[in-house]
């Protein structure tokens, strides 16, 4: 009998002791709260607690992007980007999969810099923004994407501006005609076409009236010299006259270049 009662005592201990099922929907829910309260990382934890003890879940949609929203919420955009991009290879025909290719977008567009820095993460986020409407056509973002991508197209141009101002008053004429050119047409209509034109014109006077040594004809030929020196002088030409008629506002600043190019 004394053993009976010992064995249920130990029996009714053990089970007051055992921790009750892990319950993945209740878990998720607490997680949610979390969000709401914009406590990032114990949202995270919760989720994360549910892939780890329901094996069945470690891949569920709505948690692996619910945790790449946790990183996005803390301004963590790399270890969020890598989350969105991870539930996009998993998930790719999902109902959020345009929302997860729109935040990978966002994430380098929150990093955007000065227009004097390295415009990698501009031109990174514009091909994502780009790939969101090849991918996902008409998806709800569309409207926000085309307003981002028009924005990076204009911070890229002005890094090209910025370069070729740079090897302009470095007096290094050829690269900064390569950079500005580039601008005009990859970049058509921005706001700096107008200082575009202008420099890229300057750079092609300049290069028309710089002064050539022995070695270089002795190397080219006076004939051929004389070719490229006129070719710098029509384009010259053409930049100013294109910028006079585009910008009627510099028509007075560009004036005496015209007038000077265009004597014989």
């Amino acid at each position: 009998m004394k053993k009976t009662i010992f064995l249920l005592l130990f029996a009714l201990v053990a089970g007051c002791g055992k921790e009750p099922p892990f319950d993945p929907v209740e878990k998720f829910k607490e997680a949610e709260e979390q969000m709401q309260k914009f406590r990032y990382e114990d949202a995270r934890k919760a989720y994360q607690e549910i892939q780890e003890k329901a094996p069945d879940r470690s891949y569920d949609a709505d948690i692996m992007l619910r945790i790449a929203d946790t990183y996005y919420g803390e301004e963590k955009y790399s270890e969020a980007l890598v989350e969105y991009q991870a539930f996009i290879n998993f998930h790719p025909v999902h109902r959020d999969a345009s929302y997860a290719q729109y935040q990978i977008g966002m994430c380098s567009y929150q990093e955007l810099t000065t227009i004097d820095r390295d415009p990698a993460v501009t031109r990174a986020a514009l091909k994502e923004f780009q790939n969101l409407l090849v991918k996902y056509p008409g998806n709800p973002y569309e409207e926000e994407a085309k307003k981002y991508i028009a924005i990076c197209k204009e911070r890229l141009a002005e890094y090209e501006l910025y370069v070729g101002k740079f090897y302009h008053k470095k007096g290094s004429y050829p690269a900064a005609v390569g950079r500005l050119e580039r601008l005009l047409k990859d970049y058509p209509g921005s706001s700096v076409e107008k200082d575009a034109l202008y420099y890229t014109g300057l750079s092609y006077q300049e290069l028309s009236e710089s002064e050539v040594s022995d070695e270089e004809i002795k190397e080219k030929g006076k004939e051929k010299i004389s070719a490229e020196k006129k070719s710098q002088k029509a384009l010259a030409l053409k930049n100013f006259e294109l910028l006079a008629a585009r910008h009627p506002d510099m028509a007075k600043k560009v004036s005496s270049h015209i007038a000077k190019l265009r004597t014989p």
